[in-house]
């Protein structure tokens, strides 16, 4: 995990993005960004460990896509800010799968490695769906 942590953190020092690394803050506490200025906020003390790479990489779309977390246009039934973050996040942790040589079976193994939230699922299944080429999991 620290390897895709790293990565992450080497993207936003690629698309000037600052990054406040915070092993402070309560274990409950959800990380946050901003768009201006280009900032995230990273709660390095997150009680789900395992979602910290997903949780930074949705963080850093909500920077790059400029669509703060209180977006209220509705897009899939779901606010258009955190679909378009969480579709961010996903591909940006397909292009470090990529880059990595990285493959899962599924799309929901790559899911599961990443700990992306269940609930977070209609996202994977729209982009998966869309693109008949995945780059992060090879089809069997």
């Amino acid at each position: 995990m620290d390897d895709v942590l790293q990565w992450l953190l080497n993207y936003c020092l690629k698309n000037k993005i600052g990054i406040i690394y915070d092993n402070n803050l309560p274990p409950t506490a959800p990380s946050d960004s901003y768009y201006n200025p280009r900032l995230v906020i990273f709660n390095d003390n997150y009680k789900n460990v395992n979602e910290k790479p997903f949780m930074l990489a949705h963080e850093i779309g909500h920077v790059i896509e400029g669509n703060p977390e209180f977006y209220h246009l509705a897009y899939l039934g779901r606010e258009k800010g955190e679909f378009s973050a969480n579709r961010f996040a996903i591909n940006l942790l397909r292009i470090y799968c990529l880059e990595n040589d990285i493959h899962y079976s599924t799309y929901y193994d790559f899911a599961k490695a990443f700990a992306i939230p269940k609930q977070q699922y209609y996202v994977l299944e729209f982009i998966f769906s869309s693109r008949p080429n995945p780059i992060s999991y090879r089809p069997q």
